[in-house]
């Protein structure tokens, strides 16, 4: 597995097109039970990410994405000055592989 920073001022547009690859699939949010994704987005210096239940990084510093390889990801880690989450697949898969099912 390979890790990568995002540059903050690439967040907005990894986030739409994060969720436009994987809304719908199931994603377990920290510890909490998988829901479907729904929605990841910038607002303002938060980070929302909206999965059966809204989740709220104030501030974020950090959104670091976790691969496979360079075409599934294993997870997504958004911290920030006090906290951290992360947004688990249950299978690393090319979005690809699984569109229009």
């Amino acid at each position: 597995m390979s890790a990568r920073q995002i540059p903050p001022e690439s967040w907005k547009s990894f986030l739409d097109s994060f969720t436009r690859q994987h809304q719908g699939w199931l994603v377990r949010i920290n510890d909490d039970d998988p829901a479907p994704l729904e929605t990841a987005r910038v607002n303002g210096h938060d980070v929302e990410i909206r999965a059966g239940t809204l989740y709220n990084i104030a501030n974020a510093t950090e959104i670091r994405v976790v691969e496979v390889d360079e075409s599934a990801i294993d997870h997504v880690e958004i911290a920030g000055p006090n906290e951290k989450l992360t947004i688990q697949f249950r299978t690393a898969i090319n979005p690809a592989l699984v569109d229009g099912m």
